[in-house]
């Protein structure tokens, strides 16, 4: 009786030093881990990222007014998201030109809609000066 009690005690003591060194070893880790990532540079973004945010959120607006029979309230952000399709094409050339040209096409119909016919005529021939 007393060997099995004396395995047990040992089974025991021996599980809770092996759940403690686990335990410590992964606070270290974590320590370590922590301190590595204050070290480290903060990652640069891309300044286009924050512009092509800018633009899918404009198109999004637009949208929305337009499906809600506001066509007149979509016309400021269907212009200023074509204004940010242009100006990502620029920043990466051979990049956006089919959101610039569909964000271009929303802005045309509206343009229509709103009665700017001869507006409408220009945007839609930029639209068509796209590769």
């Amino acid at each position: 009786m007393n060997d099995l009690l004396h395995k047990l005690v040992s089974v025991v003591i021996t599980g809770a030093l092996v759940a403690l060194v686990g335990y410590a070893s992964v606070s270290a880790r974590r320590r370590r881990v922590a301190r590595e990532e204050a070290a480290a540079p903060t990652p640069v973004q891309d300044a286009t990222q924050a512009l092509l945010r800018q633009a899918q959120q404009l198109d999004r607006r637009r949208d929305e007014l337009a499906a809600q029979g506001r066509a007149p309230e979509a016309l400021a952000p269907a212009r200023q998201a074509a204004d940010s399709w242009r100006r990502l094409t620029e920043a990466r050339p051979g990049r956006f030109h089919a959101e610039r040209r569909a964000a271009l096409g929303r802005l045309g119909e509206l343009l229509d809609a709103g009665g700017q016919a001869q507006q409408a005529a220009q945007v839609r021939q930029e639209a068509g000066r796209l590769p």
